[in-house]
C-alpha cells in the first residue's frame, strides 16, 4: 500500500504486519524483499485527494505512476503490478462512477482505460483489475493495444463475496463505502 507523504510507515491495525508506505519508505521494503528472492510486488495506491470519479487513479502524477517510476528506476528487476480499481480513489468509497447513487458501469469502463495506460505508461509490468465492472478487461485489453502495451498481460481478481476479509482492505485504502453496500 503506498501513500503519499515522507517518513510514513503506518501498520494497518486490521492486518498486523502490513504497512502503508510513503514512496521513500517503499524502497527500503523492496531492497528486503529483493534480498529474500522476492522478485514480485502488488502496488495499491493511497492518494492524497479523492473525487466522485476516482480521478487520482489515471493522473501522471498519481501515487501508483509515482511509485511505478521510482521503483523501476532503482530496481529495473521488479515486476511490478497494479491494482486497478477506483474505490481507494473515491470519496463514495464505491469501485466507478456513480449516477443517481446507482453504479453506471460504461461511464466506469472509460476510466479504467485511462487508468491502464497511464500506470502503463509508468512502467508497470502487469494490471490486476479487482473492480466488478462488467466488460472491463475488454476495454482494457484493447485500450492497451492501441497504446502499444501488447504485452502488459491482464490480471483479474474480481471475484469477491461478502466477507470479512474485505473490512481490513478497506481499512488499508480508506475505502469504506459512504451509502449502499458492494
Amino acid at each position: 500500500f503506498v501513500i503519499e507523504g515522507k517518513g510514513v510507515k503506518n501498520e494497518i491495525p486490521s492486518m498486523p504486519g502490513i504497512f502503508q508506505w510513503s514512496l521513500d519508505e517503499i524502497m527500503f521494503e523492496i531492497d528486503s524483499m529483493l534480498s529474500l528472492g522476492l522478485s514480485r510486488v502488488l502496488l495499491f495506491g493511497i492518494p492524497d485527494k479523492k473525487d466522485a470519479l476516482g480521478s487520482e487513479a489515471w493522473s501522471d502524477n498519481g501515487i501508483i505512476q509515482k511509485a511505478v517510476r521510482k521503483l523501476k528506476k532503482e530496481f529495473p528487476e521488479l515486476f511490478i503490478i497494479t491494482d486497478v480499481c477506483f474505490c481507494g480513489y473515491t470519496d463514495h468509497g464505491h469501485c466507478g462512477v456513480l449516477k443517481d447513487g446507482i453504479l453506471h458501469n460504461d461511464m466506469t469502463l472509460s476510466n479504467v482505460a485511462k487508468q491502464v495506460v497511464s500506470h502503463a505508461n509508468a512502467g508497470v509490468d502487469m494490471v490486476a483489475p479487482s473492480l466488478m465492472i462488467d466488460g472491463m478487461v475488454g476495454e482494457i485489453r484493447p485500450n492497451l493495444d492501441a497504446n502499444d502495451f501488447h504485452e502488459i498481460p491482464i490480471m483479474s481478481y474480481a471475484i469477491k463475496y461478502a466477507s470479512s476479509f474485505y473490512g481490513p482492505f478497506r481499512d488499508a485504502v480508506d475505502s469504506a463505502p459512504k451509502q449502499g453496500g458492494r
